[in-house]
């Protein structure tokens, strides 16, 4: 049974294959694994572009200011009936009353007076609570037409309400919700289109608000999911029935909103009001809820109806279609795929950036795509998939990239220094190696009766041979270490001292020449080598400077020494069989090695002339 190995993977099947599990992975399980991280994305990007503003809107805040101002420095129905009745005379289209007025409900009180009239000189909406088991159901009960087939979601349905006494009910125009409903993590970022009470159905009160603002129409409710028509208006409500609005930044905020200290004192303009819809609540946490969305920690929840009544004003309503999760797997299979073909064929630093690049474009796309249409596309999943393919591709062609360099080294070893072999691999862009003067000394073998073996064995009898004693030959050069220049035949040239500085390097070679005629000699004893009388290694070593470096044109280089210490080295190998030797050591080398060598007497060498020979064999 084969070994598994990572890096036999193929990088770019590898690659589709996890585009492929992503875009799946995406499409059926990513709407509820990833809904926290998504919901956060939409968030961030509802403040990075804020919708469009609706002129028609006017917030007014029972602040701080206002309650200082208030008789007693607190705010009850006299100030909301005189603030009322105030907006009646500046000509405002309607105000939504964020207050539940369901307490002290005697219609005789001069306070309940003065509230049911202005209330009855205005178009007002009173918000109402959920309570479970409310006594009564709110009224008026504001129009809606059905359009069958119509399917209604079950969240819409409630027991009951705490809603305003029944006299400033029937003194209102409509009745809507005024409850907030948070996700799992608290936030505001929807509310529940309609509720339910019986047969009666009540919008939500920034939605009623707009309705007022568009002119009062009978909105028509219908579709399977459900959506909405308000004039020409055709709102797409999400699966569960509610719909989604953009939590306005702060300066959006203060820029709709005064305080109703203010307009009590007359320091605001009356027409500042006219032909506006107003929403009246309280940033004070005993007077208003205070409620977390995308644009603060805490923001008023008058403010959230505001934004609800602008987002149905200026049809700038952030939403998920149905279609969209199976766009975004396709996205994500292809931009997967895409990634996997970039990293197979570029350097890991490169394919990373460039992944990243594919991130950020998807998130760049997904902004685009919410600014020109309100869409909310999932850059969290798709962009989860992008890393997950890159993160799958790189690691295979990292390993991959590994494999192929632990062979190249592994191979080219065995023709160049590793210090070369390294240099070349890890530096790729360095310029080729000039040539070098160095000291540097020579050994060269050769096998006595090599050409007769040859003629007496079949070739891969001979290769099998040669394989053993190069590995081990060669393994006794590095052990001392030299570098095996080249193997040619049946000759190694090894040198020492080269490419890298070898301290002592004569002896150093003396000693794996002595090594090696004693593992030769070991090794001719061997079966296989014995029955085919393998021959005796013979060895030339000589001392002396040579240039090292990089040869050759075409395409193909040699890295190697020239020198007239490497020809004599040569030539003293072949000097051993005259000399009937093993080892046959060059004056030089002799000389500078310090050591006790026995001499072989005076000998003319061809080329060199006539010069006195020694060996390490006593």
């Amino acid at each position: 049974m084969k070994r598994f190995r990572l890096s036999r993977i193929r990088p770019l099947f590898a690659g589709a294959a996890a585009s492929l599990v992503g875009a799946l992975l995406l499409f059926f399980t990513g709407g509820a694994a990833l809904e926290t991280q998504r919901e956060q994305f939409f968030d961030s990007l509802t403040q990075w572009l804020p919708a469009p503003q609706s002129a028609e809107i006017v917030v007014i805040d029972v602040d701080r200011k206002a309650m200082q101002q208030a008789p007693d420095q607190s705010w009850g129905r006299l100030e909301t009936a005189d603030l009322l009745s105030r907006l009646s005379k500046a000509g405002a289209k309607a105000a939504a009353v964020d207050f539940i007025f369901s307490t002290a409900c005697d219609p005789a009180d001069p306070a309940n007076i003065a509230l049911t009239q202005a209330i009855s000189g205005l178009p007002v909406i009173l918000g109402f609570l959920i309570a479970d088991g409310g006594p009564e159901h709110p009224g008026p009960v504001p129009p809606v037409a059905v359009r069958k087939p119509v399917s209604i979601p079950d969240l819409w349905f409630i027991n009951g309400a705490e809603a305003s006494c029944t006299f400033l009910q029937t003194a209102s125009r409509s009745a809507a919700a005024a409850f907030l409903v948070g996700d799992e993590d608290a936030r505001i970022r929807r509310v529940q289109a309609f509720s339910i009470i019986g047969n009666d159905a009540y919008p939500a009160l920034g939605l009623e608000a707009a309705r007022l603002a568009a002119g009062g129409h009978t909105p028509i409710l219908g579709g399977e999911p459900a959506w909405l028509k308000l004039e020409s208006r055709l709102i797409e409500l999400d699966a569960d029935g509610s719909l989604r609005f953009a939590a306005s930044p702060s300066a959006t905020i203060t820029a709709r909103t005064v305080s109703a200290g203010d307009v009590l004192s007359g320091a605001v303009a009356g027409d500042h009001f006219k032909d506006k819809t107003v929403l009246i609540g309280s940033s004070l946490p005993h007077l208003g809820g205070l409620r977390s969305t995308a644009s603060m920690p805490l923001e008023p929840s008058v403010q959230i109806h505001a934004d609800i009544a602008n987002a149905v004003l200026t049809g700038f309503i952030p939403q998920r279609h149905a279609t969209l999760p199976l766009f975004e797997a396709a996205l994500a299979l292809t931009g997967g795929l895409l990634v996997a073909f970039v990293a197979t064929r570029l350097r890991p630093v490169t394919s990373v950036a460039l992944g990243v690049l594919a991130i950020s474009a998807t998130i760049g796309a997904a902004a685009a795509i919410y600014a020109a249409s309100a869409l909310l596309v999932d850059a969290v999943g798709i962009s989860l998939v992008l890393m997950f393919v890159l993160i799958v591709t790189s690691t295979l062609q990292f390993a991959r990239v590994r494999r192929a360099e632990s062979t190249a080294r592994s191979k080219f070893s065995q023709y160049l220094p590793q210090s070369v072999v390294a240099r070349y691999i890890d530096n790729p862009d360095d310029d080729r190696v000039a040539g070098e003067e160095r000291p540097v000394t020579a050994l060269f073998t050769d096998i006595e009766g090599f050409s007769t073996l040859s003629q007496k064995l079949a070739p891969r009898d001979l290769v099998t041979l040669l394989d053993i004693y190069y590995a081990e030959v060669n393994g006794l050069v590095a052990q001392y270490g030299g570098m095996v220049d080249k193997v040619v035949g049946d000759a190694v040239h090894a040198f020492f001292n080269a490419p890298e500085d070898l301290h002592d390097h004569i002896n150093k070679a003396i000693e794996c020449a002595g090594a090696i005629r004693a593992l030769t000699e070991e090794m001719r004893r061997r079966p296989g080598f014995a029955e085919h009388q393998f021959g005796r290694t013979r060895i030339g070593i000589e001392t002396g400077i040579a240039v090292l470096g990089e040869v050759g044109a075409g395409g193909k280089l040699d890295y190697t020494a020239h020198g007239d210490c490497i020809n004599l080295a040569a030539r003293l190998q072949e000097a051993n069989k005259f000399l009937g030797t093993a080892i046959c050591i060059g004056p030089q080398a002799a000389v500078e090695s310090g050591r006790m060598l026995r001499s072989l007497g005076m000998h003319d060498i061809r080329g060199f002339g006539e010069m006195e020979l020694f060996t390490s064999e006593m």
